[in-house]
């Protein structure tokens, strides 16, 4: 009895240090795409539009009973030489329907709009971004909720943790703008700059 318990509780104890170490990994690093941005918690992803400057920071990702997630962030806006908090805010990710008809039309290959599964918009002085969370990252779209790519935006992901260490003349901060023919890349936090 105690050979066959030994193997069990190894397993136990190796499974969730796995998933851990992996979840670790995924909490770390950037996602960029054609059309966003997906940012790890707690780091500073700086947003440039027209003559505004400005920066989010996710703070914290909650998984709810029905399966949605939300995310709290703060808002900031660069002004006379600093920047300041504007706001507190949360987006959200619905959990998609899973009834009868939602069965049907995932057979049928009709898929729910994702801006359905969206909460509130991120807004920002005078414009709005779509937003949505994730277990492990909340993502900025380079587009509205009506879905149109807004060219004049501009993400640029950083390591900083705090506002105040933010340097908008740090030549190593890097820009993307809304790009179709730009591959999804996964990049470590700690290495966007590299």
């Amino acid at each position: 009895m105690m050979r066959m318990l030994i193997p069990v509780l190894l397993l136990l104890t190796v499974i969730p240090t796995l998933v851990m170490a992996q979840q670790k990994i995924l909490r770390e690093e950037v996602g960029i795409s054609s059309f966003s941005i997906a940012m790890p918690l707690g780091r500073m992803l700086l947003i440039g539009r027209d003559n505004f400057m400005g920066a989010v920071k996710f703070l914290n990702n909650q998984e709810k009973p029905d399966g949605s997630i939300d995310s709290k962030y703060e808002c900031f806006e660069y002004e006379k030489g600093g920047f300041r908090k504007v706001k507190e805010g949360e987006v959200s990710l619905r959990k998609p329907s899973t009834g009868f008809w939602a069965k049907l039309k995932g057979f049928l290959s009709f898929h729910e709009n994702p801006l359905k599964m969206a909460g509130a918009p991120l807004e920002l002085r005078n414009f709005s971004l779509f937003a949505e969370a994730w277990k492990e990252h909340s993502t900025v779209y380079f587009w509205d909720a009506a879905a149109k790519p807004d060219v004049k935006v501009r993400l640029a992901p950083t390591p900083w943790k705090e506002i105040g260490e933010v340097n908008l003349s740090d030549p190593r901060i890097r820009w993307f703008a809304y790009d179709q023919e730009r591959n999804r890349k996964v990049v470590p936090i700690d290495e966007i700059w590299d």
